[in-house]
């Protein structure tokens, strides 16, 4: 049971069968029609993916009625589109803290309307079978309005060049590395409207490495509140291009509220076109032993160039309120109309780069 469901919910041999009942989409199979129970007692992995084979087949979505169905392994969802009755209703439980991870594949496969969670979390070790969702390459996927409590890795991790994806309107909390890590020449991705807290790593992070076949770009950040006591940075891009972060609040982050950077120890790519406009960013650089922040540019190996801050709210940071720095190569960094208050340290720490500003407040 995941923390905070009801026994009266889940659980009990009392609820009627009528009261699980929800609402069954048009044109859809329900994966109780394959065997599963969702008494939070029976293991429906079998049925699950009996149920994605059938829905492929029909080209049907396949609906998940509310209850708590145990998964003791991964599930495999390759051009399929699965939709819960709800997250509050919809519980799908990994049992297996190695290996739980629901992975998206082919074209067109989607998560919605549900909870997924680890009975037990693993420790954290960077794997991906650990993940809560992941997205292994898929085309025009969405991943909307799902509930992430808890993982060994990452909330949700887009790679291996994934394309054309929304990840909305979903709650992450708990992870043991990122809430949301896209990656591996991923691009063309929306993230908008999600919640991501208590994370182990970064809440939203967009990173290119150097061995990956083409860096992570057209990626658009928007709406998103994060933070809630994250362990890592707000919101990071660290190696990728052509990335746009929007409209987010951002507060009680360890490190950095945002971070752009590229980092030797990671070997990761550099950093270009990055547009960072209209952002609460509040309390940021929380960790003791860091000099963080609350938003950060630097480079301690290739470059960073024409990135641009555009009518921030940047507050009550705990050290500096803007810091750019790094041995690395920084070039044109623009700030405009962003607005410091109440610095912890200066307000500004510029140690390298060609900064252009104007019309700023408490620079």
């Amino acid at each position: 049971m995941y923390p905070g469901a009801s026994n009266t919910v889940y659980g009990s041999s009392a609820i009627s069968a009528q009261s699980l009942q929800g609402v069954k989409p048009q044109n859809s199979v329900s994966v109780t029609a394959y065997g599963a129970i969702g008494n939070g007692k029976t293991d429906a992995l079998a049925s699950f993916n009996q149920a994605i084979k059938a829905a492929r087949n029909q080209r049907k979505t396949l609906y998940v009625p509310p209850g708590n169905y145990l998964l003791s392994g991964m599930l495999q969802v390759t051009g399929v589109q699965i939709v819960g009755a709800g997250a509050e209703r919809t519980v799908l439980t990994s049992t297996n803290p190695a290996a739980g991870s629901i992975n998206l594949k082919g074209k067109n496969p989607e998560l919605s309307q549900l909870t997924h969670v680890y009975k037990n979390t693993g420790r954290r070790d960077g794997s991906d079978n650990k993940n809560s969702v992941t997205v292994l390459g898929a085309s025009d996927f969405a991943i909307r309005d799902v509930r992430i409590i808890g993982a060994g890795t990452a909330g949700i991790l887009v790679r291996d060049g994934a394309t054309d994806g929304v990840i909305a309107g979903n709650v992450i909390k708990s992870t043991r590395a990122d809430g949301i890590h896209i990656t591996g020449g991923s691009s063309r991705i929306t993230v908008e409207n999600n919640t991501v807290k208590q994370t182990g790593d970064d809440a939203i992070a967009v990173v290119s490495y150097q061995k990956d076949a083409a860096a992570t770009s057209d990626i658009v950040i928007r709406g998103n509140s994060v933070g809630y006591a994250s362990k890592a940075r707000g919101i990071s891009v660290v190696g990728g291009s052509s990335v746009t972060i929007d409209k987010n609040a951002i507060s009680n982050t360890e490190m950095a509220g945002i971070y752009i950077a590229v980092e030797r120890h990671w070997n990761t790519r550099s950093v270009s076109g990055v547009n960072v406009s209209g952002n609460k960013i509040v309390n940021a650089g929380t960790r003791p032993t860091d000099d963080h922040p609350n938003v950060l540019v630097f480079a301690d190996q290739g470059s960073i160039d024409e990135v641009r801050f555009t009518g921030n709210l940047i507050s009550d940071s705990v050290n500096a309120g803007i810091g750019v720095w790094g041995d690395g190569q920084i070039g044109n960094i623009y700030f405009t109309s962003n607005q410091i208050t109440n610095p912890g340290g200066s307000a500004t720490t510029f140690k390298k780069g060609e900064i252009h500003a104007e019309g700023n407040s408490g620079f």
